[in-house]
């Protein structure tokens, strides 16, 4: 894939900074997963570490530290490997990265099953199927921008127009349309665990504001985003404040 957009470099080194912060990851294995990633314009680091920083919103009272680092592990590895087109097998790409970088680390305590339940939640394609809570949580928190808010859905998944070699007015009129479709037709509020549905409540109405903003603005943002290393608070106090 020919590289036409910038990296969101500093948005990375924000993520980076709130997820060390927490105290429950090892500098270490961000840095060894970050590895893992292709500088794609979606399925990049910067999108596993806005997945990460998710795990950090959820309820403290109906988790266990444990329990949270494990879905921040997951969230930091469920994409790794993936080169911008998805494949058959890109979950079992992501648990062997997965595995044989958490094998360097077994003093790092850690739930295997709950890595692993979250990493395979998010295959997008199997999203009505998950069972598991911790599978549902992270297929939730895949997607969580949709339910963080407008600026952040716009912000964080602009690009990935870039990966399905769409041009951005088709991809926010007929590929968006078709996503919130999709993402309906399995739960009408969009989420489907009530862990992430109390974090990030705000998918419905994500979704009215989206079609409610011009195709002109949704294209000056795009630019914006393709063109300029932007940190989502630039971007929210250029665009929506």
């Amino acid at each position: 894939m020919n590289k036409d957009f910038v990296t969101k470099n500093r948005q990375i080194e924000i993520l980076k900074n709130t997820i060390l912060s927490s105290g429950l990851i090892d500098e270490d294995i961000l840095n060894e997963a970050s590895k893992l990633y292709y500088d794609n314009p979606y399925h990049n680091f910067l999108h596993v570490l806005r997945v990460t920083s998710y795990v950090l919103l959820l309820n403290k009272n109906d988790f266990s530290p444990l329990e949270i680092r494990s879905l921040m592990i997951a969230g930091l590895f469920h994409d790794a490997g993936h080169t911008g087109t998805a494949m058959e097998l890109d979950e079992f790409i992501s648990l062997d990265y997965f595995r044989k970088t958490m094998d360097k680390y077994p003093d790092f305590l850690i739930d295997d099953s709950i890595c692993r339940h979250g990493i395979i939640g998010t295959v997008f394609k199997n999203r009505a199927k998950n069972k598991n809570k911790y599978s549902k949580i992270m297929a939730d928190l895949d997607i969580g921008d949709i339910g963080s808010g407008i600026a952040d859905f716009i912000y964080y998944s602009s690009l990935f127009s870039l990966e399905e070699y769409v041009k951005p007015e088709y991809f926010y009129t007929e590929v968006e349309k078709g996503y919130f479709k999709y993402l309906m037709s399995i739960d009408k509020f969009v989420m489907i665990s009530s862990e992430a549905r109390e974090v990030l409540p705000n998918s419905l109405k994500t979704i009215r504001e989206f079609y409610n903003i011009p195709l002109d603005k949704k294209l000056s943002m795009f630019e914006t985003l393709k063109n300029e290393d932007i940190t989502l608070d630039e971007f929210r106090e250029k665009y929506f404040n």
